[in-house]
């Protein structure tokens, strides 16, 4: 199997280290990866003592995603228990349903022995969990040793050590432990949280699109004066203001008047207008022309004085 991976690969190099730790069965747990996939293994664990899976061996598969041990498996159980659905996902705080709860120190035997901690739990709506009866229970405990797996061909009497009371008490406060600090999912909890994120969500999306809607007090003062500067005097200069209401909608526009503006530039934007209003653009022509007249005038009255006294051929000879 090592020369169908890339052993550089950081999940192949800790997927190889793991199988070669859990090679050997103990009384509570085994677990080895299948022929021809790294990536899926095979385990059976054993029930704790004072349990309704008292006596019972239960196996299943890990599926590890590429890029573990930087993101949780997802661990299935395929033995009739009474507590977990069989083929289906467990949602657990270590397995992949909630990858944000993961970490990477923690190995598969660390998943399992959490497993077998959480078996005689309360399922509380837990996703893929079961609520049998205990007598129920008990019985797929005791039918669970001649149980065989059709994939890898395991009997599950011949799969652990046999059990030792020492043994299995240490690894069953182990797992407890372990149980302890890691809670299982509830499905009605984990859909709670989300609608609480997207009614948290919502107020914050209207709140950033009113925001971006509505003017500035810079802005609305630059549109006040400059309708201001542009309004004629004799009309009531008017400004848009933006007011918020209490509630989320769509804030409401209403049309004011701006205030008067000061009495000095009142009176200069005034002279100003009286001033262009009054203007003759007919003089532009009227005044060049004249000029030219008197030019005219002027040269025809200057040649006769010169003609008249100024000319020698004009004197009788003697």
């Amino acid at each position: 199997m090592t020369e169908m991976y890339n052993t550089k690969n950081a999940g192949v190099r800790r997927l190889m280290q793991e199988a070669k730790e859990l090679r050997n069965p103990t009384e509570m747990y085994h677990a080895q990866p299948i022929e021809d996939n790294l990536f899926e293994w095979h385990f059976t664990i054993r029930g704790t003592l004072g349990t309704d899976f008292e006596g019972g061996i239960y196996h299943g598969r890990i599926i590890f995603p590429a890029d573990y041990p930087m993101k949780p498996p997802n661990l299935i159980l395929l033995t009739p228990n009474g507590r977990f659905e069989l083929n289906k996902k467990i949602c657990l705080s270590i397995s992949g349903y909630h990858p944000e709860t993961w970490l990477p120190s923690w190995s598969i035997r660390t998943a399992l022995l959490a497993l077998i901690g959480f078996l005689p739990t309360p399922p509380a709506g837990a996703l893929g969990s079961l609520d049998y009866p205990a007598k129920e229970r008990k019985r797929l405990a005791k039918t669970s040793v001649d149980w065989k797996c059709k994939e890898c061909g395991c009997v599950m009497k011949d799969v652990l050590l046999p059990i030792t009371e020492d043994g299995q008490l240490k690894e069953t406060e182990e797992a407890k432990h372990l149980a302890a600090q890691l809670k299982f999912q509830d499905e009605s909890v984990v859909k709670k949280e989300v609608a609480e994120a997207e009614n948290q969500e919502k107020p914050t999306e209207n709140k950033s699109e009113n925001d971006s809607s509505s003017p500035t007090v810079s802005e609305t003062s630059q549109a006040s004066e400059k309708l201001t500067e542009t309004s004629p005097p004799e009309t009531t200069p008017l400004a848009v203001v933006v007011e918020e209401t209490v509630s989320v909608d769509d804030p409401i526009v209403v049309i004011e008047p701006v205030q008067e503006p000061s009495p000095v530039g009142a009176s200069y934007q005034q002279h100003r207008r009286l001033a262009s209003q009054s203007f003759d653009y007919s003089l532009l022509l009227t005044v060049p022309l004249g000029l030219i007249c008197v030019a005219i005038f002027i040269t025809l009255l200057a040649r006769r004085i010169l003609v008249e006294n100024g000319n020698p051929l004009n004197e009788p000879e003697l």
